[in-house]
């Protein structure tokens, strides 16, 4: 009898956990959604404001215009962080400065920073064996550029990652 009414405990504390986690996961990733949005915003804000300016360099143009309509802005992705990547560097080589650029660093600050809780949170032992059964994302990508400065080192360091990742070999530095 007393092994029965364990098992119920175990059963039913299991249940209470499972709910407490889902509704957590939930939480956080609406979290990084909303932040991701403000992001989004603020990069409409920002290609309006520039796509005003007469620019030296037609590349810039082509960032703006034809592959931000060709990434998508639902979530944040290597193409679009290399396409901002660019966009930052001609705006920096025309000497053009956006306001926005302090807001949009500070958004990505708070979207970074609520990847790294979903991410963390998400791989944490015994909440990964609930998580792995839920509709919820494995993890969500960081948005490592910095807008009005040189993001060339991060972006080494990021090709040196991933070829590191691919082939082997030593860790890069």
């Amino acid at each position: 009898m007393s092994l029965i009414v364990l098992f119920v405990i175990c059963i039913i504390g299991y249940f209470i956990f499972k709910n407490h986690v889902i509704k957590n996961l939930g939480s956080l990733k609406n979290n990084v959604e909303l932040n991701w949005n403000k992001c989004v915003e603020n990069l409409k804000e920002r290609n309006a404001e520039l796509s005003q300016y007469g620019f030296k360099n037609d590349s810039i143009k082509y960032y703006l215009e034809s592959k931000g309509k060709i990434i998508s802005l639902s979530e944040c992705s290597e193409e679009l962080e290399f396409n901002e990547y660019k966009v930052n560097q001609f705006v920096m080589s025309d000497g053009l400065v956006s306001d926005v650029n302090n807001k949009l660093n500070s958004n990505l600050n708070n979207y970074n920073q609520a990847v790294r809780e979903y991410n963390l949170y998400r791989v944490t032992f015994p909440i990964l064996l609930i998580a792995r059964k839920t509709k919820f994302h494995r993890y969500y990508n960081y948005f490592d550029i910095r807008y009005g400065v040189n993001n060339d080192k991060i972006m080494i360091k990021k090709r040196k990652m991933e070829n590191w990742v691919k082939n082997g070999g030593t860790f890069p530095e």
